[in-house]
């Protein structure tokens, strides 16, 4: 007669019923049993795969007064605090072993953590609905709801009670670091009880980052992160550092939601120096109005159409350079030639633009150099629209590798103008909102032209006044901006109408003085926008 073979053990693995990483034993002919909880997987005849799971009779919780609880002498824990948490030794399955009995939401034991003798770890009983351990320990009542803390495990857990006189509030996770939020989220209500919680987590990177995730979970202002200086809080205790680690617990400050920040931790940012002015602007209101040019600001120039935006803007960049500063011009609806003639003829007095035979070969080329030879002029060339997100790209790339202080965008609306996904209003609001970051990221300047709405009645092509409520688009223009600048010009009034540019300050977000500056004249003969003397006394 042929002896029947047995089945020989393959390795072992997770099981799905007790929670155990390793305690179940998958053999050759197919079959699985889980020593912890005996648990076992049988497969179904000529399918192996699937394999259909045997009811079982999930096994029995160790009865209470089985477990024996005494000193912890391998670990410093005294009898009084091993009685408190009910931890102990038990008998199963003939075997030693070391229990710690869970709770469910109504106080009742309904799971067990066992421990072996070779340090194996499985659960028996359900998991589902389980309270921190040690929650039912400590009623909401005294000064106990002042302060409760949280560990990874149970020794840990008991290491602190116990350096605190077992009279403090302090639980621990079922299933340590990965689970913290899990665990806490279900016992937030009992948590949210305390005036400070307390995480005591292991020290290594998945404990410190468990904690930091945990915080997330937890009522805002209310948790702690105490970072320990050994890798765990039984490891303080045996190293006879109990009176270090409760210090620790206690001191563990409050971990801020992100942003807010005590005042009284911000000398260094009083007394550092702000922003301020690298250059004054060309015309003296505006610049008494704004304080002078700064970094790091968004500046928008409105007008309506053929006003004086564009002249104004390449006064603006030619007065920047000869005062030291690097400029980025990108210019989207003219060529840049175009621009080039504009800011040369700006130095030149002379509107080349209009006719380059105004000045020879030679003066032009000394005022190019003048300007551009020494590599602080750096223009676009780009016609049309574009998407924003490249625009963003090629503002970062002039602030972070040319160092520009200084981009001149001429003009918004057009940057969006052949953006076809969503409406004109939308885009522009996406694209100030990008521009304002790569303001914030980059601590350039940034100004850019944009278009008005047409007014009820007069327009502002006759001369209209301009107000915020003119801009044409998104809000976010005028929110964003740091400062509004608005041109009037009646381009239908008699010579002399025709020729002034008032200049108009919208919005002044560093020193908030608004209303009318400069009144600019514009000299046919020279091109340029300059100030009549008169203004000056």
């Amino acid at each position: 007669m042929k002896e029947k073979s047995k089945s020989k053990f393959v390795k072992h693995g997770p099981c799905p019923e007790c929670g155990s990483k390793d305690n179940l034993a998958w053999f050759d002919d197919g079959h699985a049993t889980c020593f912890g909880c005996d648990y076992q997987y049988q497969p179904t005849k000529n399918k192996p795969k699937p394999m259909t799971v045997l009811p079982m009779k999930k096994p029995d919780l160790i009865d209470q007064c089985r477990i024996i609880s005494k000193p912890l002498n391998k670990r410093a824990l005294t009898e009084e605090t091993t009685k408190l948490y009910g931890y102990g030794t038990a008998e199963r399955h003939g075997q030693p072993v070391q229990v710690s009995t869970f709770r469910d939401q109504l106080g009742k034991p309904c799971a067990q953590h066992i421990r072996t003798r070779d340090k194996r770890f499985s659960w028996i009983g359900d998991c589902a609905d389980m309270q921190l351990w040690g929650q039912h320990l400590w009623r909401q009542h005294g000064t106990q709801n002042m302060f409760v803390v949280i560990t990874e495990g149970e020794i840990d857990c008991m290491s602190v009670s116990q350096v605190q006189g077992n009279k403090f509030p302090v639980v621990s996770l079922p299933n340590g670091a990965q689970s913290a939020s899990k665990y806490i989220a279900a016992n937030l209500k009992w948590l949210s009880q305390f005036v400070r919680i307390v995480l005591c987590f292991d020290s290594d990177e998945p404990g410190m980052a468990a904690a930091e995730k945990a915080v997330e979970v937890l009522p805002a202002g209310k948790a702690a992160i105490c970072r320990l200086p050994r890798k765990d809080a039984n490891e303080m205790l045996l190293a006879g550092e109990g009176e270090l680690l409760r210090d620790l617990l206690w001191k563990a400050t409050p971990v801020r939601p992100d942003g807010i920040i005590n005042a009284a931790d911000l000398w260094d940012e009083l007394i550092k120096p702000g922003a301020t002015a690298i250059c004054k602007y060309p015309w003296p209101q505006l610049d008494k109005y704004l304080k002078g040019y700064r970094k790091g600001e968004m500046i928008t120039i409105c007008a309506g159409s053929g006003t004086g935006k564009s002249s104004m803007c390449r006064e603006l960049a030619h007065h920047f350079l000869i005062q030291g500063l690097k400029i980025g011009y990108i210019a989207l609806e003219e060529s840049i030639q175009r621009t080039l003639q504009g800011i040369v003829g700006v130095e030149l007095g002379l509107p080349i633009h209009l006719d380059p035979s105004l000045a020879d070969e030679e003066t032009t080329r000394s005022a190019f150099d003048r300007l551009c030879a020494t590599q602080r002029l750096f223009l676009y060339d780009h016609f049309g629209s574009m998407d924003p997100d490249r625009l963003v790209e090629q503002i970062q790339y002039l602030a972070n590798v040319e160092g520009v202080d200084v981009v001149f965008i001429d003009h918004l609306t057009i940057v969006v103008s052949g953006l076809t996904d969503c409406d004109e209003r939308r885009a522009l609001d996406v694209t100030c909102t990008k521009l304002r970051q790569v303001v914030e990221s980059t601590g350039v300047g940034l100004f850019l032209v944009s278009h008005l709405k047409r007014p009820e009645g007069r327009g502002h092509e006759e001369g209209a006044q301009v107000s915020l409520g003119h801009l044409r688009g998104s809000h976010s223009i005028a929110q964003l901006s740091d400062a509004v600048i608005s041109c009037e010009r009646n381009q239908q009034g008699d010579a002399a109408e025709r020729s002034e540019l008032q200049l108009r300050c919208l919005k002044n977000r560093f020193a908030g003085f608004t209303g009318p500056v400069d009144k600019l004249l514009y000299d046919q003969d020279t091109g340029r926008l300059t100030v009549p003397m008169s203004s000056y006394f």
